[in-house]
Parts: structure tokens; sequence; C-alpha cells
């Protein structure tokens, strides 16, 4: 090789990356990964909501929608009150790794960061309260427990909700009544 093939290559390998370097800092950012920038959060729905059809015509909705998305009625304490349902408890998450963070998305966990949790449930209780013969109000609640191991088994902690599962099925709920889903 001479020296003007070498220093000619040099220049070349330079300038590309010079070039890579200022199309990184000079290029429009359309194609980046935004890791949640730009996502418009949704305001939260009313809890409780008022529908305006009546108590049975919802009740059926809520049933079909909770069917919709296989949560199973417990029908012994649905029974014991009318216009009330109550869902059986259903594991939403499991694994040391994403139960945490699974977890905090949709209740506040005791106990700071002190504990591994190691899986999530929730079950829904709707309360459906007629105000007249054509309004109804439903209120949702989700008990949310998360599960953390110690030396002699696994426990089951409530944890409080931030108000996401009752929201998503208000949402469902609306969007079937509208001829949506």
């Amino acid at each position: 090789m001479t020296k003007t093939t070498n220093f000619q290559g040099w220049m070349l390998l330079v300038g590309l990356l010079l070039g890579v370097l200022a199309g990184g800092w000079f290029a429009p950012a359309t194609g980046q990964i935004s890791w949640g920038r730009g996502k418009e959060r949704k305001p939260m729905l009313p809890n409780p909501y008022t529908f305006n059809v009546p108590r049975d015509t919802l009740l059926d909705a809520i049933k079909q929608v909770l069917s919709d998305r296989e949560l199973v009625l417990d029908e012994k304490l649905s029974a014991e009150k009318p216009g009330r349902l109550v869902t059986k408890p259903v594991i939403f998450t499991r694994g040391a790794l994403t139960s945490g963070a699974n977890l905090e998305f949709i209740a506040r966990r005791p106990g700071g960061g002190n504990f591994t949790w190691v899986r999530g449930r929730y079950a829904l209780q709707l309360e459906a309260l007629p105000l007249d013969p054509q309004r109804t109000q439903l209120t949702v609640y989700a008990r949310i427990e998360g599960e953390y191991q110690t030396e002699t088994g696994g426990v089951w902690v409530e944890c409080p909700s931030k108000g996401v599962k009752e929201n998503e099925i208000l949402e469902a709920i609306i969007k079937h009544l509208n001829g949506e889903s």
C-alpha cells in the first residue's frame, strides 16, 4: 500500500464517521423511541357514573362486558344485594421481575420497595343504584392485592387502587352500551 492510498482510506473513514454523527444531531427525531412521551393521558371517568338506561339494561350490559373480559361472577356474593355484581379474583401478573411494576401501575404498594412482589390479583364489585326509571348510577370498586414471599410462604396484602381497573371497566361498559364493542 502506498501512503496516498492509506491516507485516502483514513480520510474516507473520518468523513463517514462525521457524516453519521452530523446526521444524528441534525436529523429530525421522527423515528425515535419515545418511552411514553407524547401520549396523552385520558382523564378518568367519574366514579360513580350515571347512565341514561334502566338498571336491568345496565346490569345485562355489565354481565356481557364481564363475560367478554373472561371475568367470572361470584354468584354467592352477587346474590346478597340486588343491583350488586362481584367478580371472583383474577391473577393479572406473575413473576418477581414484573409483578411489582404491574402492581404499581394500578395500585399503591404498601411497604415501599421493601417487598419482592410475586403475584397480583384483583376483584371487581359493581353496584347499580336506580336514580329513576330511566337513569342508573354505577359505582365500581376494585379490590387489588399483591403477594410477596416470606420464609413460611406467600402473604397477600391489600393495595389501595389508583382507579385504573375501575376506569377500564367503565369505559368498556360505555362502549358496549353505545354499540362500539
